[in-house]
């Protein structure tokens, strides 16, 4: 698209009636431009000419509807037919079949799915029939093998569906830098379950740190905090829980500047009696929580939380939920925020004020697992680092393919919801004591969109250990899910109600209890290849079944086995990285059936306990271990013995080594490795992690006597109050030095306060009576005078370092007077014109004298590209996606020197 025509289309599109378009961020005025060029070439009318006719279309519709007013709801939504029809385009045959195959995706997608399944099940009895097996036990293994054929096929559909749809497009979305406002106040929340004083604390920091990556003019941050269930309304030692909380928030806002008017909330429910469980507890858990909250903020007065509610609490538009170990990255907030309050994206309610029919009142964004330092060496190094790392999450239809077929996504429970849409949705929905997988089903209610292109971090699991106990509370809030399976669905009132839920809605929550049953279904096919077939093909149905359970890692580890034999520059290179491979790829699939057995074990538990729940006892509906609890638990053998992986594990072992003993002796041996499988994990779950290691009573002595001989040298070597002064060279390294240095011997206490701020005080003054250049020193300076030394020019790495040295200055000597004048200078460097946004890296510096960047870019994780690409990102001087690009250069150039 040239320039002009460009400008023209900006010129016309932004007399949009909603008045939102010149509000978008570039991308989404991109792709109206694009829709517009598009359906120009479709028409054989000009760019210009569909672009308005899709501002008239807005112009022409009710005045009140600001979607109807749009005018990219002619253009790439709902109204499009309309506008091809104004301009005198008739679809073609494929095209409308395809738009009424996407208009009933949801039924098409189900019925394709039976009808394979009825043809497999068809086939799976033929075959049986003709082995001459018994009809009761064909139709047996038929029904257990129902969940394993549906959850095939839909892997299969979906890898067809992947193939065939289009690439992903990102929502609309406003201008992220421009969408705060007081029609846009968002309250970012964090529901948590207060159980020990470290655990406050370490919410307290998360709370800090998601606000510094998120500083925007009308954005808060709040807790939402209950105690743990109790045989009584209040115990010993929470009221100084309470109020360290209070404490903690009050500083907070303090050290901030928020002392007026707080940024920073918190917001405590008191515990009701419940009497179907039998003890003290927050209402409803985290929905109770969120629930009461939205009810609040709606201006309900009888809820559980205790105390005043700021009247600013009671003006926002928008809630960013997130758990208590959810990262917010820099800049999220306003992505959300800009992109669900887009006029395509905005709810819009059916008649009955009670369900989404456009837009949504949920965003989900994509999450990913915190990187850390302890993971990534766990995990190897770089190929799962921070860029590369990919959480399985549990989604019965990967969510990018489901927003890009359905148009919806699922909601896990952290994003961001239009309050009054989202408590308009499922007032009066869900009854108590019912839920504890709360989350899915909201989203089916209130209509969720999956946002592929923003990302927010959680913590992993300690151990398979704490992963088995967050899946078995998966398990048992999806089987809660039964009632809503039926025509007629339970309500908050106790009656039963019709369900609205589509076909595919409902299918989504059959689909997540059908996963819970796809180990109990694999097993048991495995179990009837051993007592079936004769004894001499058991190695063989044994291998073949562990290859099959394998299948992903092992398409993954063959294709990077078969791309390093084809870079390997020798036959000898090649056939050993082949005989390295294939055994390791081997025992790994035998040793992955031990999962087989250990999610067994814990999805019958979960499923069992559920239904029993569901039909006698409802008491321990809403029994519920926190992910920081689970990580807390101590271990022993005993208590490993009794974890539900385990004792199903053993039990599902002896049973099947029994009845093979019995009915097929001779195929023992070639189940045994399958069967004790597990039990390595038996040894791993025991094993206590290695404590931190702690130096000797020495140990802090000598490192002591180091630093001080270091100070002292360093002390030798100061002139003119510049360390590293004199005649020789001087660079921005040596400058970095001289502020953090005495900062580091103030707190090992070699010199005072008074001592310290002089120190620093010239450090700055010595920087700020040099030659800079767009706010960087330039790389070096000669001589008495301190001259820049030719040629003339800015290194990228020594700004990091020198700006990292500021930003401890502003930090450790907060509130002294020279914490002002280390921020002005930091905030004088201009890193974002260093930065290069097609390669997502910074060059790697600047020649003053011919006024050129330099051609080559950062690359490599060294100290000093880090520490500017982290001061840049923190300064939001560029995006964050820079260390994404930094991480993926320095694996493809290490990679290249190997």
């Amino acid at each position: 698209m040239s320039p002009p025509l460009e400008a023209q289309l900006d010129t016309l599109l932004a007399r949009d009636p909603s008045g939102t378009f010149i509000d978008m961020d570039e991308a989404t005025r991109e792709r109206y431009r694009r829709a517009c060029v598009e359906l120009a070439a479709r028409t054989k009318k000009e760019p210009l000419e569909v672009a308005h006719e899709a501002v008239q279309l807005g112009l022409e519709h009710d005045a009140s509807d600001a979607r109807g007013q749009h005018v990219g709801t002619w253009l790439i939504a709902e109204g499009r037919p309309a506008l091809e029809a104004r301009l005198g385009y008739r679809a073609t045959w494929p095209e409308r079949a395809a738009r009424f195959v996407r208009r009933h995706a949801g039924n098409v997608y189900v019925g394709s799915l039976f009808m394979l399944l009825a043809l497999m099940l068809l086939g799976l009895e033929r075959l049986l029939a003709a082995q001459g097996v018994a009809t009761p036990w064909r139709v047996l293994l038929g029904i257990f093998l129902v969940p394993l054929f549906l959850m095939s096929l839909q892997e299969w559909v979906n890898g067809v569906l992947s193939r065939r749809v289009a690439a992903e497009v990102p929502l609309p979305r406003l201008e992220p830098r421009r969408v705060f406002s007081p029609d846009t106040r968002t309250l970012v929340v964090t529901p948590l379950l207060v159980t020990s004083a470290e655990e406050a604390e370490s919410q307290l920091r998360m709370l800090e740190i998601n606000y510094l990556g998120n500083v925007e003019p009308e954005l808060f941050f709040a807790l939402l905090t209950d105690f743990r269930d109790a045989p009584q309304k209040e115990l010993p030692g929470e009221e100084e829980l309470l109020a360290l909380l209070e404490r903690g928030i009050r500083e907070l806002n303090e050290r901030h500047g928020y002392r007026e008017q707080p940024r920073f909330f918190l917001l405590h429910r008191e515990r009701r009696w419940n009497p179907v469980a039998g003890h003290w507890m927050g209402w409803e858990r985290k929905r109770g929580k969120l629930d009461e909250f939205n009810r609040l903020v709606l201006g309900a007065e009888d809820t559980s939380y205790v105390g005043p509610v700021p009247a600013l609490v009671r003006t926002v538009r928008y809630i960013i939920t997130l758990d208590a170990d959810t990262h917010l990255l820099p800049g999220d907030a306003a992505r959300l925020v800009a992109t669900l309050h887009h006029p395509l994206n905005r709810a819009r309610l059916d008649e009955t004020g009670r369900r989404v029919v456009a837009g949504y009142s949920i965003l989900q964004p994509y999450l990913g697992m915190e990187p850390s330092r302890t993971h990534w060496l766990a995990t190897g190094g770089w190929p799962l680092s921070i860029a590369r790392e990919k959480k399985g999450a549990r989604r019965d239809i990967p969510m990018s393919l489901q927003q890009r077929v359905f148009g919806t996504g699922d909601f896990m429970g952290k994003g961001i919801y239009d309050l009054a849409a989202f408590a308009r949705c499922l007032e009066g929905r869900i009854p108590e004591n019912a839920i504890l997988g709360h989350d899915k089903l909201e989203g089916l209610f209130s209509r969720c969109a999956y946002v592929c292109d923003i990302t927010l971090f959680e913590s992993p699991p300690r151990d398979f250990s704490v992963f088995t106990r967050t899946w078995h509370r998966w398990v048992r809030g999806d089987w809660q899910w039964l009632p809503w399976l039926l025509p007629w669905m339970p309500s908050q009132d106790g009656r039963r109600v019709r369900n609205t839920l589509s076909l595919f809605e409902r299918w989504k929550l059959l689909a997540a209890l059908l996963e819970s049953l796809h180990y109990l279904s694999t097993l048991v096919l495995l179990v009837a290849g051993w007592l079936w077939l004769p004894s001499r093909f058991a190695w063989a149905w044994s291998l073949g079944m562990s290859l099959w359970g394998s299948r992903h890692t092992i398409v993954a580890a063959l294709g990077r086995m078969f791309r390093d034999v084809r870079n390997s520059g020798s036959i000898v290179s090649g056939v050993r990285t082949v005989l390295f491979t294939v055994p390791r790829l081997l025992v790994g699939a035998v040793s992955n059936m031990g999962g087989l057995f250990l999610f067994t074990g814990v999805s019958l538990d979960a499923i069992l306990r559920t239904l029993y729940q569901l039909a006698f006892d409802r008491s321990r509906m809403l029994d519920w271990t926190t992910f920081a609890q689970s990580n807390r638990e101590a271990r022993s053998l005993r208590t490993v013995l009794m974890l539900p992986e385990i004792a199903g594990s053993l039990v599902l072992t002896l049973g099947i080594g029994g009845a093979l003993a019995v009915v097929n002796p001779w195929a023992l041996p070639w189940a045994a490795p399958l069967l004790l499988a597990w039990t390595p994990m038996l040894v791993m779950l025991v094993r206590q992690p290695a404590p931190a290691a702690v130096a000797g009573p020495a140990h802090p002595e000598q490192l002591r006597s180091l630093a001080r001989s270091c100070w002292e040298l360093y002390e030798a070597s100061a002139t003119r109050g510049v360390e590293g002064g004199g005649t020789k060279g001087l660079s921005p390294t040596d400058l970095a030095l001289s502020l953090v240095v005495p900062l580091s011997a103030y707190h090992l206490g070699y010199v005072g306060w008074e001592a310290l701020v002089s120190r620093v005080g010239e450090g700055l003054e010595a920087i700020e009576g040099l030659e800079r250049h767009r706010g960087h020193l330039l790389a070096r300076y000669e001589g008495e005078a301190r001259e820049a030394a030719r040629p003339r020019r800015i290194s990228t790495t020594e700004s990091g370092v020198l700006a990292a040295a500021l930003l401890v200055v502003e930090s450790g000597l907060r509130g002294a007077r020279v914490d002002a004048r280390a921020r002005a200078l930091r905030e004088a460097m201009d890193f974002q014109w260093l930065y290069d946004a097609s390669s997502g890296l910074l060059h790697t510096g600047y020649d003053v004298e011919t006024r050129a960047l330099d051609g080559t870019h950062h690359g490599l994780l060294t100290s000093g590209a880090m520490l500017a690409g982290f001061v840049a990102i923190a300064s939001r001087q560029v995006p964050l996606s820079h260390w994404a690009a930094l991480v993926e250069s320095d694996q493809r150039l290490r990679k290249a020197g190997e």
